[in-house]
C-alpha cells in the first residue's frame, strides 16, 4: 500500500479548522482527483494534535495530519499530479485560507503494518 500525506502547518495565532478540512475540503479534492485522474483513495485517515488542558494544541510543528492511501505506488503517483491539473490547483489552493495556516508540505511513503508484538518482543530478546 501507498500514502500521500499532507502535513498542514501550525502558525502562531492560526486556529485550524479541522471540520472545514473533512466536510468541505476533503470532498473537494476527491472529487477533483476523480473527475480530472480518474482514480479514488482506498481510505483517508486524519491525525489532529491532542488538544492541552486549557484546549490549546500541543507544541507541534503540524496542525494536522491528513494521509490519503492508494493499493498502488502508481496510483499514489497519480494523484500527486493533481497541482498539474488547473482547475485542481486553483480550487485547493484558494481553499486553504479557509483552514489552515498555509499549504501543506506533501510526502509519498510506502506503508508497512506491523501488527505482531509478540514476534518483536522475541526477536529483541533474541538479540539484546
Amino acid at each position: 500500500m501507498y500514502m500521500v500525506a499532507f502535513l498542514y502547518p501550525s502558525a502562531e495565532g492560526h486556529q485550524f479548522d479541522y471540520d472545514h478540512l473533512v466536510n468541505v475540503h476533503l470532498p473537494l479534492g476527491v472529487g477533483l482527483t476523480e473527475k480530472h485522474l480518474k482514480i479514488k483513495p482506498k481510505k483517508i485517515v486524519i491525525y489532529s494534535p491532542v488538544h492541552g488542558p486549557d484546549n490549546t494544541p500541543e507544541s507541534s510543528p503540524h496542525a494536522a495530519i491528513t494521509n490519503v492511501y492508494f493499493d498502488t505506488k502508481e496510483e499514489a503517483e497519480t494523484f500527486l499530479r493533481l497541482f498539474e491539473v488547473e482547475e485542481a490547483a486553483r480550487r485547493l489552493s484558494e481553499d486553504f485560507p479557509n483552514y489552515t495556516a498555509g499549504p501543506p508540505s506533501v510526502l509519498l511513503a510506502r506503508v508497512s503494518e506491523v501488527t505482531d508484538m509478540e514476534a518483536l518482543i522475541s526477536d529483541f530478546a533474541a538479540h539484546h
